[in-house]
């Protein structure tokens, strides 16, 4: 390959400008599968559920995507989507926790698996990007 100072030749200004992809550390990548996993199994049993009224459900659903829609996000490195995914794992353990009448597996593997996708992604914080701090 033929590079001018330093740059391959042929290449345009906008490709230049875009960083070379890095590899994503598979403990990420297992608690995006993981918490897409979770999310779809809790989506099912929420609308099933015929104690909570439709509007309910419905709202409960949207707050379940938003899990989709973080996990998806947090493959491409954004900093406020693993804040959100740990701050809904983290109410999922609590409530786990709280919800004594439901079966003892049934919270046992909500919580399980919550708290794995936290500790999944506590390890993978290594690969988001640095912030800029502004100098004073």
């Amino acid at each position: 390959m033929t590079t001018e100072g330093g740059y391959p030749v042929g290449q345009t200004g906008s490709d230049m400008a875009t960083a070379p992809p890095t590899a994503l550390p598979w403990t990420l990548r297992a608690a995006a599968g993981l918490v897409s996993i979770e999310a779809l199994v809790e989506g099912i049993a929420v609308t099933g559920r015929t104690a909570f009224t439709p509007g309910l459900r419905v709202m409960l659903v949207l707050c379940l995507a938003l899990k989709w829609l973080f996990a998806w996000r947090v493959l491409r490195l954004s900093p406020g989507a693993a804040l959100g995914l740990l701050l809904l794992e983290g109410t999922t353990v609590v409530s786990a926790l709280g919800a004594v009448d439901t079966d003892a597996i049934v919270r046992l593997a909500l919580g399980g698996t919550a708290l794995t996708v936290v500790v999944l992604l506590f390890a993978s914080l290594h690969a988001f990007p640095t912030p800029a701090l502004p100098k004073s």
